[in-house]
């Protein structure tokens, strides 16, 4: 599998950053997973035709990790050379299905797509897109959040969306090949509804995951040395993301 980072920023406006996005990609499948502010236009900067986007899946409601959902279906209907027919699968969180019919309303029907959106609302349930086993999970960041596992053959992706520590989490990156986790805030700033490093060494004391990406960073998140506290516990791969970087599993 790959992941290629389309947005590692936060609500917050980042010169250096989108919001919340990246692109999966196994077996010949593509799978967007949440798109924010600016993700979108990161698609074709990083490589890939968004025309192409098999399925999206989106861990919650917030317009920093949805804004681009109704941009991408505007720009389908407006872009001359995009030819599309087939099927657009959405996974998203319960809810979606009205937040879908609500946005369609608002924008009076430029966005009311020529080819079928099929929506799947989830909690805690699985999936399967091709050969792609896709297990999602409860988060708490809203009441109805959801962080997605992705098992194609025997590689793992875990991204946890926004997230506070919880054992959902854990099961979710548990022996993961990679796991994108959010990191909102340094180690002195708690949140239920967020992560600093202090609660990701604790996730993956008990999940063993082999490396990890680190993303949904508030722009003075960066100003603490927050790789340095999590390898004090923790021996594998970690990284800051970094838009149109790729990690492979």
């Amino acid at each position: 599998m790959k992941y290629t980072v389309l947005g590692s920023g936060s609500c917050v406006p980042d010169p250096k950053k989108n919001s919340s996005g990246g692109l999966l990609e196994a077996g010949g499948v593509l799978i967007l997973v949440d798109c924010g502010p600016g993700v979108l236009h990161a698609i074709p900067r990083s490589g890939y035709d968004y025309t192409q986007i098999d399925a999206v899946c989106l861990t919650h409601l917030h317009l920093d990790h949805v804004n681009d959902f109704g941009a991408l279906l505007f720009a389908t209907n407006h872009d001359p050379e995009c030819k599309r027919e087939k099927e657009l699968v959405v996974l998203a969180p319960i809810g979606f299905s009205q937040f879908y019919k609500n946005l369609k309303q608002l924008y009076a029907g430029t966005i009311e797509p020529s080819f079928d959106v099929i929506i799947h609302e989830m909690g805690n349930g699985e999936f399967d897109y091709g050969d792609i086993q896709i297990q999602t999970l409860q988060t708490f960041h809203t009441d109805n959040s959801i962080g997605f596992r992705f098992t194609y053959h025997d590689k793992v992706v875990c991204i946890s969306g926004d997230t506070g520590y919880n054992e959902n989490i854990v099961t979710l990156c548990k022996n993961a090949d990679l796991a994108v986790l959010e990191c909102s805030f340094p180690q002195k700033q708690e949140s239920s509804i967020h992560l600093n490093p202090k609660l990701i060494s604790k996730i993956l004391s008990k999940a063993y995951v082999n490396e990890v990406v680190l993303t949904h960073l508030y722009p003075h998140t960066e100003d603490f040395p927050i790789i340095e506290l999590i390898v004090q516990d923790y021996d594998g791969e970690i990284t800051i993301a970094k838009v149109g970087k790729t990690y492979y599993t």
